[in-house]
């Protein structure tokens, strides 16, 4: 992995991020989103409009792009993804819902358990499933059969244990990088294979890192700054152990700087009920609930 010289910090001033003039459309981003997101590899992000029951898709320098209407879908989706075809995959329960661009359903899978996370690569969606311990999947996008699992297939039995949500990214390599319970270093794994291919080795103040506090079965986005070998990872402050927490509050950013193995704790200066979807230029890109996004700067 390429070496950047990376400087951490983070600018008080949060910016409220303007809609594109004229591709509003009658749905905008920057004041109307109130969902998670996951940022594709153009820039685009898509949200889900509660009110509207629809998925908008949406990019800061070209307003939306489009917009998938949900009306027919059983019960309220919890992860998604638009796939090569411009059809979605949504996840909602233990099911698996394929829609086409009219919202159309065009079939759906039975799912282990329910969909904590979910990224993907040029070949299908790797499911990041709400288990004791962890287990993905990597679905093809034509017909969602399962390329490859890691960890044990969670049986029935295990519904009523503890149901921990392990968010995902990829790295500028391709490989998934995966957040699980109160470690900080994310386990790496190849996205062709399923095989786990080793852990990152960070460093915090020259020590190990500190293990988190506190709930950690939903653990907050992680979001990968695309050529810098940095991930962002979102902790509630009540998460960081006493010792390092120090005077943070709210939603505070951990900064892995990969190539050097490096980690820090950032303030956002947000409350923790703001989401991270992803990192445009030098900015961490957050959903207030309420409805807009909010930009922290990063270096």
């Amino acid at each position: 992995m390429r070496s950047f010289p990376i400087y951490a910090s983070i600018l008080g001033a949060l910016l409220c991020l303007a809609p594109a003039t004229g591709s509003a459309q009658g749905w905008d981003a920057a004041t109307k989103a109130a969902s998670w997101a996951k940022q594709d590899k153009d820039d685009s992000f898509t949200f889900y409009d509660a009110p509207g029951r629809a998925l908008h898709t949406w990019v800061r320098d070209g307003g939306l792009l489009g917009t998938l209407p949900l009306g027919k879908l059983d019960g309220e989706p919890d992860r998604w993804v638009i796939d090569p075809r411009n059809a979605a995959w949504v996840a909602h329960g233990t099911t698996l819902t394929h829609l086409d661009r009219t919202g159309r359903s065009l079939g759906s899978e039975r799912l282990p358990a329910p969909v904590g996370d979910i990224c993907w690569d040029a070949v299908g969606m790797i499911l990041s499933y709400r288990t004791p311990e962890p287990y993905l999947e990597k679905r093809d996008f034509r017909n969602a059969e399962v390329i490859w699992s890691f960890g044990a297939k969670p049986t029935r039995k295990e519904g009523s244990t503890p149901q921990n949500r392990r968010p995902l990214t990829l790295d500028d390599s391709g490989n998934i990088l995966m957040a699980d319970g109160n470690a900080l270093n994310l386990s790496i794994l190849d996205a062709n294979t399923g095989h786990k291919i080793g852990e990152t080795a960070l460093l915090f103040q020259g020590a190990p890192p500190p293990s988190l506090e506190g709930d950690t079965l939903s653990r907050g986005p992680l979001a990968v700054w695309v050529g810098k070998g940095v991930i962002l990872a979102a902790l509630k402050a009540s998460q960081i152990p006493a010792v390092q927490r120090g005077t943070f509050q709210g939603l505070v950013l951990a900064r892995l700087d990969l190539p050097h193995n490096g980690l820090e704790f950032l303030p956002t200066g947000l409350d923790d009920s703001h989401i991270l979807v992803g990192i445009l230029d030098s900015d961490a890109v957050f959903v207030n609930p309420k409805g807009g996004l909010m930009l922290v700067k990063i270096k």
